[in-house]
């Protein structure tokens, strides 16, 4: 009898040391776990988003042209540094630009990147796949790649309502006013945009589809330029 119990206090030991040791080495891998998240967080990034505006010189519309709505898919967007060219993404994922028409100052997308120095904000004016999600049905009608868009525009010319949907895909690189050292706190780019030159300051119907290659090039062209903007006003920081 004494030899049973002996052994039975022994195998309950052993269940209560293994048990002991695998609740401690579960506890050890959490604070591994834990200690590694916060090393991905060390103060090594930035902090930025990027904002759009519409150049003050695009509000005084000819009479021939008014610009009511107006908005791009956008796939993607990426910082250059310098001087080694390397692209740091802000953001992959699609979204749509709404431009204000009022001249207002909006911001588009937040991210994170590596500290250093930038010099240029890249970006992909996208029409959409078949089957891509996308943040806003009107870019895509079917699944013909006549019905799929990448900008769309709606207004009047010569007091006609027209809808102006483009379907060409363009990559933009938008060079900064000034180089920009990204370090310590958050940053804010502001992208000019001039809506006038879209249509060639209202000599271009938007109608004729004879004019949709000289749109679409005044499109990708409008965006002028890029600089640090981190109060938002629409105007370049002293760098």
């Amino acid at each position: 009898m004494k030899n049973k119990q002996t052994f039975k206090s022994a195998l309950l030991f052993t269940a209560l040391f293994f048990l002991s040791v695998t609740f401690l080495s579960s506890c050890g891998d959490n604070s591994v776990s834990s200690s590694s998240n916060n090393n991905n967080n060390n103060g090594t990034t930035s902090s930025v988003s990027l904002s759009v505006k519409t150049d003050e010189g695009a509000l005084d519309n000819p009479a021939s042209l008014v610009i009511d709505e107006a908005k791009a898919l956008i796939t993607e967007v990426e910082a250059e540094q310098e001087p080694s060219g390397t692209s740091q993404h802000i953001r992959i994922a699609p979204f749509v630009i709404y431009f204000n028409m009022g001249g207002n100052i909006i911001t588009i997308i937040t991210g994170e990147i590596p500290r250093g120095p930038y010099n240029k904000i890249k970006l992909k004016i996208h029409k959409p796949e078949d089957t891509e999600p996308i943040p806003d049905p009107e870019f895509r009608e079917g699944s013909s790649g006549n019905q799929r868009y990448s900008f769309i525009i709606k207004g009047r010319y010569n007091g006609i309502s027209f809808v102006y949907k483009s379907r060409k895909s363009a990559s933009l690189i938008i060079g900064l006013v000034a180089s920009t050292n990204l370090q310590v706190g958050s940053a804010n780019f502001t992208m000019l945009v001039n809506p006038l030159t879209w249509f060639n300051n209202g000599t271009l119907d938007p109608s004729n589809s004879g004019n949709e290659n000289e749109i679409d090039d005044n499109l990708k062209n409008s965006f002028r330029r890029a600089f640090r903007d981190d109060d938002k006003n629409g105007l370049p920081d002293d760098n």
